[in-house]
């Protein structure tokens, strides 16, 4: 009876659905530890702190490209999956939005370097990360997630990073060709996000035609508030090293960007598991509250544990980790001390995540909003303040303490669903 049950699950579509996803989201977790230790190599720490700046900048301004298809977005197009015009019409309204959007971000870009001597002194790092910002433009994935075609996603992700470390390998040979990291990064993205969408066009036989600048516009005008908090969002998450590098120099932030990229492997990954199972919570909370609550318990509660093993990996194996980063024997103590507050981050990031997810299923996004502003101005005030007086191992705590207020005020907010559910079953 007990290997009949396994050998179901196994079966099962969303396990299937799963491994699929979780190949293309491995290349991106792992493509970091190619990358990363040869740039530090070739180009060195300072060099390596502009790359890390010119794409959390990026990654930044990513999210008003975005604006709400990656949450809003999915969550229409899985409630409509079935419904061929629907999904023809969200489609075709929300790329003719990131269409006006990515051309206001190329604004923004061009304001940056042109007025702040900040951005202006590395021009050609700041110019080649924005082929990042066009790759995620293009990036057809969010409706990919919401018809659960997860076999195009992979994909997508695995030619992307096979671009980008070829081409990195093969381009970057000298330090001063440290410009050209993001824009590989970008260029992979594009290529392989252009095939993805071609594929959709011709499985949906969408038609471009007859769109509704009133459905733009209402879209840019109803999801306005949410954008606002993903922006506020990206900023608390990505801000810290264009942060440290402000106010302590590219070395300081080539220091940080060695531990973010340890710790980014599993926010990565939680982002990845995030977005494979927010379709199929949002598809059972929308039909049952209780249903709904129980399949988010089973995803993140195994989840959970998966990630709880791999910190733990982490910080037993620190000081081969930071080997394996090239990091200079000289500053290899003090990183490994770091490294082993920093992996908090990611271990209370384990629960935020799921809250969040839980949060936009029930359709409490204002809270969410209020929230994000919130913790963004404090970390930025905060950081900026902790660089000036103190230094990185402060902003470590800083982070974490975030981490731990938000899922204070999340649980607070759950728990009369949760009480409910436990009741039920």
């Amino acid at each position: 009876m007990l290997k009949g049950e396994i050998t179901s699950k196994l079966k099962s579509q969303k396990i299937k659905n799963f491994i699929i996803y979780g190949l293309g989201q491995g290349v991106n977790i792992l493509s970091p530890l190619l990358i990363t230790p040869y740039l530090i190599f070739v180009c060195g720490l300072e060099k390596l702190g502009v790359i890390a700046m010119g794409q959390s900048l990026a990654y930044i301004l990513i999210v008003i490209v975005d604006y709400s298809s990656y949450v809003i977005g999915v969550k229409e197009i899985s409630i409509n999956r079935n419904d061929k015009t629907k999904l023809e019409e969200l489609f075709k309204t929300i790329y003719f939005a990131k269409l006006f959007l990515v051309f206001l971000v190329l604004l923004i870009v061009l304001l940056l370097v042109w007025f702040i001597p900040f951005f202006s002194n590395n021009i050609s790092a700041i110019l080649f990360s924005f082929f990042i910002i066009l790759g995620q433009f293009v990036n057809p994935t969010w409706f990919l997630q919401g018809v659960e075609n997860f076999k195009w996603i992979t994909i997508i992700n695995i030619l992307s990073k096979v671009i980008y470390v070829v081409g990195v390998f093969i381009f970057i040979k000298s330090e001063s060709d440290f410009v050209y990291a993001n824009f590989w990064l970008g260029f992979g993205a594009i290529i392989s996000s252009l095939i993805g969408l071609i594929y959709i066009v011709r499985m949906y036989k969408f038609k471009f035609n007859q769109i509704s600048i009133i459905q733009v516009k209402e879209l840019l005008i109803n999801d306005f508030s949410f954008c606002v908090s993903q922006l506020f969002f990206a900023v608390r998450n990505y801000s810290t090293v264009l942060i440290i590098g402000f106010f302590s120099g590219e070395y300081t932030a080539g220091q940080f960007k060695v531990i973010e990229q340890i710790t980014s492997l599993f926010r990565t990954y939680l982002q990845m598991f995030f977005k494979f199972s927010y379709s199929y919570v949002c598809f059972e909370v929308d039909k049952s509250i209780n249903k709904g609550l129980l399949l988010w318990k089973k995803f993140n509660g195994l989840n959970f544990i998966l990630v709880l093993g791999l910190l733990l990996l982490t910080f037993l194996f620190s000081h081969n980790v930071l080997v394996f980063f090239k990091v200079d024997n000289s500053i290899i103590k003090q990183l490994e001390f770091y490294l082993h507050i920093a992996l908090l981050i990611p271990f209370f990031t384990a629960i935020t995540l799921p809250l969040e997810q839980l949060i936009f299923s029930l359709n409490k996004n204002k809270i969410y909003i209020i929230l994000t502003i919130a913790t963004t101005i404090f970390n930025i005030a905060g950081i900026s303040f902790l660089m000036i007086f103190f230094g990185l191992l402060q902003v470590f705590f800083l982070l974490i303490i975030t981490e731990i207020f938000l899922i204070t005020i999340y649980f607070s907010i759950l728990k009369k669903y949760f009480t409910k559910t436990k009741s039920i079953s």
